[in-house]
């Protein structure tokens, strides 16, 4: 094991059993994950469906060239999905749009370097380190993006349509 990998093991500890189960059997997509813009969670779900098959092609220790494949796709949809979002974020007046924008750019290339270490692996089944990168990353995205920033701008589209039907506090997102 190179120092790479160690350190990638010990960044990732809190996922040691991860592997054992499916994504789906984890988090299932539901009403909890909705920004309450029906394209936008519409695309979400494509995104969480596309993001939990690749992390099922790791878990079956598939081709290289299939997860690598998949890994592609979540780039094209994630890029479009983001240059969509962030048009609507700027029609409503989104105030954090550039911080949005940012971290947008940041996971476009993050996925980049997973994907450069796909390339780099050659033929062969996926395994070990960059299985836990794709992991980690599908759970930033889906998840933690979503039920951060995402949420983020659900409450501020929200308030600018004055259609304020839950309390913020009772959503536990932090509107500032």
């Amino acid at each position: 094991m190179d120092l790479g990998s160690r350190g990638m093991f010990g960044r990732l500890s809190g996922l040691h059993g991860l592997t054992d189960f499916s994504l789906r059997q984890l988090i299932a997509w539901g009403d909890h994950l909705k920004v309450d813009q029906a394209q936008i969670d519409a695309q979400h779900e494509a995104i969480f469906n596309l993001a939990t098959h690749i992390v099922d092609l790791w878990q079956k220790h598939a081709d290289v060239g299939q997860v690598k494949a998949a890994a592609e796709k979540l780039a094209r949809v994630l890029d479009a999905h983001f240059r969509y979002e962030e048009r609507e974020l700027a029609r409503i007046g989104y105030p954090k749009l550039a911080e949005h924008r940012a971290e947008h750019k940041l996971m476009l290339d993050e996925l980049r370097l997973i994907r450069d270490r796909l390339d780099g692996m050659g033929q062969g089944t996926v395994q070990g380190e960059p299985g836990f990168l794709v992991l980690n990353f599908v759970l930033g995205v889906t998840i933690g993006h979503i039920f951060h920033s995402d949420m983020q701008y659900c409450v501020f589209a929200r308030h600018a349509s004055g259609n304020d039907a839950e309390e913020e506090e009772g959503l536990g997102w932090p509107v500032s």
